[in-house]
């Protein structure tokens, strides 16, 4: 039997090993960048079965096949019988979410793996450890390309505009999104945001639906510091990760878990001590009462603008690096509402400033580099108000990525911190 891999990141990598353990021997892989692959514009349609990475945009081939897989379809078919699946999707915090949701489940006693479009491939999984439960971060070129697969909950966080460049509108990009609710199971669980446009473009789904409130006021409902659910409920004050927007991932990945285990009453002990992704709102060091917070993963206005949102006024935003033609009026309200300064650095710093001063009510500070602007923030936050590095800009002007950006600038922090 022959077969086909189109695209050989480390999903191409992953369904080869994959269509081998199937008993394919003749494999032809066909990718533009890997030395002795086939060019993609070679292909022809004449095998048993053809395998499809999710970057490529089989609307734009020349010669697409008509029917195709996936490694995440391949994944499925090996996965251990009895092993549990959870997908999530969503244009912000699925990572966070993924993430969380993994270490939650294998406290509980589930052995579980976040995989998916998260560091390890769905298939690199499957070949390596039968896990419990496999919880599948998705992109929506992946639920997009699905026709097989089959989990016991599905989570979609948010929609927001995302990958124009692949999508004809807004519709169309979430239709693949919304593809992944088709493949629960029955009895399963699907979990959304209580967001108008997520609620209609779902609404086909005539199953268990889990509407989160963006507000925690009904479901969940936070008082204090308790996250009530109705039949469990988990005290936060140990949970590490800072802004209202990870209370609403928490919330996620609790009732994803539920989903599994059927939690009742005080699961607190399932929260303390989780560990949220690296530059992602993450928690740095408390220095003279200021809390430090290193978000480098806002690389766009809308993760940006989900960050601010769940802090309280008293917050000195970093903004900066290369700009993606951005339009930064949009963090209008959410900076007169939270933010008591704006520092403005790298290439985007002039235009940031120039676009901002005249629409907010708090001093736009413009700095040359990362150094200026720690150095800013040392001199005016004040005890109680946090520093967020939150750059709404990619990070290229001055770093290598924005993992090289958050380094640099936790370096900073905790230089300050060891000068105390």
């Amino acid at each position: 039997m022959r077969a086909a891999v189109i695209g050989y990141g480390k999903s191409g990598m992953a369904a080869e090993n994959l269509l081998k353990l199937e008993g394919y021997s003749d494999i032809t892989v066909y990718d533009d960048k890997k030395e002795g692959a086939k060019m993609i514009a070679e292909f022809t349609d004449t095998y048993d079965c053809v395998a499809v990475s999710p970057g490529i945009d089989l609307r734009r081939m020349q010669n697409a096949p008509k029917k195709y897989t996936s490694e995440i379809e391949l994944a499925q078919k090996h996965k251990p019988k009895n092993a549990k699946v959870i997908g999530i999707t969503g244009t912000n915090g699925k990572s966070t979410v993924t993430t969380l949701t993994a270490q939650i489940l294998t406290l509980a006693g589930v052995e579980s793996v976040a995989c998916g479009n998260i560091g390890l491939t769905y298939g690199e999984c499957v070949l390596a450890h039968e896990y419990d439960c496999y919880v599948v971060e998705l992109s929506s070129f992946q639920t997009g390309m699905l026709h097989e697969f089959m989990a016991e909950c599905v989570i979609v966080t948010n929609l927001a505009e995302d990958h124009m460049d692949r999508y004809r509108d807004m519709d169309d990009y979430a239709d693949d999104k919304m593809n992944l609710i088709k493949f629960i199971r029955d009895g399963g669980r699907l979990i959304i945001e209580d967001e108008a446009y997520l609620v209609k473009k779902s609404s086909f789904y005539q199953g268990e639906t889990v509407k989160i409130d963006p507000k925690l006021e009904n479901m969940p409902k936070l008082t204090g510091t308790k996250l009530d659910f109705g039949r469990f409920y988990a005290d936060i004050t140990e949970f590490p990760l800072k802004g209202g927007h990870n209370i609403m991932n928490l919330s996620y990945s609790l009732l994803a878990a539920d989903a599994v285990c059927g939690f009742k009453g005080d699961v607190t002990n399932l929260v303390k001590g989780l560990k949220g992704l690296p530059h992602r709102c993450e928690f740095v060091a408390n220095i003279d009462g200021v809390d430090w917070i290193n978000d480098s993963k806002g690389t766009n206005l809308h993760s940006t603008l989900t960050c601010l949102k769940g802090f309280d006024k008293g917050v000195n935003v970093i903004l900066g690096g290369k700009d993606k033609n951005g339009d930064f009026t949009v963090l209008t309200d959410v900076l007169n509402e939270k933010a008591v300064r704006v520092i403005a650095y790298g290439m985007a710093g002039e235009k940031i400033e120039n676009t901002l001063k005249d629409r907010l009510n708090i001093p736009v500070i413009r700095v040359k580099d990362m150094n200026e602007a720690v150095d800013v923030c040392r001199k005016n936050a004040k005890s109680g108000e946090k520093v967020v590095l939150s750059p709404a800009c990619a990070s290229f002007d001055l770093y290598r990525g924005f993992e090289h950006r958050g380094e640099h600038f936790m370096e900073l922090v905790q230089a300050l911190k060891g000068g105390k």
